[in-house]
């Protein structure tokens, strides 16, 4: 009898048993996956550290060359020879091209011709009236003879006659087309053969030292000043960013309602070419670097941040700020260095509430995230016991 009763008590022992673990699973102050939940509000802190905020505007154009000329003839005529090609060296005063000449010689020599007959009856016409006036000055001639020969000389035009030779000269002398500053021809617009006259032979531009118009708001105007030096960034020239200065400031707005801004850049191995595109980084505003800084997400709207100490309690302080940017803000006072400020969580905080850093970017390698480790340690105690209780149960039946 006993032993029939036996194996019925055995089982409902572990009914009992069991009901009782699902009972304590669902009152007790494990969390739901039967892990003991950590103290403490999570949040995400990080240093206060002493820093330096730029706020900067880019302005942004194309480079220029500092003497950009469109070389025109001062006569027509047909081109004969062109004595320069696109990428040559010019000095001021180069041949560039020649038009042809030969009508104009022609009309050179007639005119020569015409002077020096002129010039050598004009000089006879002179002699002649001296010696009238001699003649008249003791009574040998009539004054209306004197005057005659007086006459005579001021008819023969002898200026008109050399002002013509002179003209037809500068005719020849303009069809030879110079250049007329210092540079690098960019353009060569004519050939043997063509016609020149009513456009340019040829473009050349000095890019000793080039120039960069830069077009800026008036917030933005007065952070530069004539003589500044500023770096300038042209990515097709170099890598590394180019000295410029600023070498005219508007004294008005053009067109756009901007301010063009001039800066020149020194160029003698000529590796800037004109039209490259560039930038200015122009500093506005900039804190000072003795200055703590961190992340805006800190700061709350009436400036207080949390600073959690080293019993992991958040305490609430009041920060004048500065300078701010995208990401960070410049801390005058309220803060000291190193203090540990939250970054994330802090709306869940109230002054004296225990946190718990789950993540931190301190010490700059990596999160710091505390749930991982208990996990960890949770799982392992969780294996114990359900070994134990599996001994437990073998052994009973």
């Amino acid at each position: 009898m006993k032993k029939s009763l036996k194996k019925p008590y055995l089982w409902g022992l572990m009914l009992v048993m069991l009901a009782g673990l699902l009972l304590a699973g669902g009152c007790g102050s494990d969390t739901g996956d039967g892990m003991a939940a950590e103290p403490g509000i999570a949040v995400e802190v990080t240093e206060a550290t002493k820093g330096s905020i730029v706020n900067s505007t880019v302005v942004r154009g194309n480079v220029a060359a500092t003497d950009d000329v469109y070389v025109m003839p001062k006569a027509q005529g047909v081109v004969r020879a062109v004595n320069v090609s696109v990428g040559d060296y010019v000095s001021r005063g180069q041949v560039i091209c020649q038009l042809d000449t030969i009508d104009l010689q022609t009309s050179l020599a007639l005119a020569k011709s015409q002077y020096d007959t002129l010039n050598t009856s004009y000089q006879e016409a002179v002699k002649n009236r001296d010696r009238y006036a001699a003649l008249y000055a003791e009574g040998a001639v009539s004054l209306a003879q004197y005057e005659q020969a007086e006459t005579t000389v001021k008819t023969m035009n002898l200026e008109g006659a050399r002002l013509q030779v002179q003209q037809i000269q500068d005719q020849i002398n303009n069809c030879t087309v110079r250049s007329t500053i210092n540079g690098v021809v960019a353009e060569v617009n004519v050939n043997p053969g063509d016609m020149a006259g009513a456009n340019y032979v040829a473009r050349v531009v000095d890019i000793g030292q080039v120039k960069l118009i830069a077009n800026v708001t008036e917030t933005v105007l007065a952070s530069f000043s004539q003589g500044m030096e500023v770096q300038v960034k042209i990515d097709a020239a170099s890598a590394e960013p180019f000295i410029g200065k600023v070498s005219s400031m508007p004294v008005a707005a053009n067109a756009t309602m901007t301010y063009p801004v001039e800066i020149t850049i020194d160029n003698p191995d000529h590796t800037i070419m004109a039209g490259m595109f560039a930038e200015v980084n122009v500093v506005r505003e900039q804190s000072a670097a003795e200055n703590l800084i961190i992340p805006k997400t800190a700061v709350s709207n009436d400036g207080m941040v949390y600073v959690v100490d080293a019993q992991n309690i958040a305490h609430q302080r009041s920060v004048e700020t500065g300078l701010s940017d995208d990401n960070n803000v410049e801390i005058l006072s309220g803060l000291n260095e190193g203090d540990l400020v939250v970054i994330v969580g802090g709306y869940l905080l109230s002054e004296g509430a225990e946190v718990r850093i789950v993540t931190n970017d301190v010490g700059g390698d990596g999160a710091i995230d505390s749930d991982n480790a208990d996990n960890d340690e949770n799982a392992a105690n969780d294996g114990d016991n359900n070994d134990g209780a599996n001994a437990d149960a073998t052994k009973a039946n």
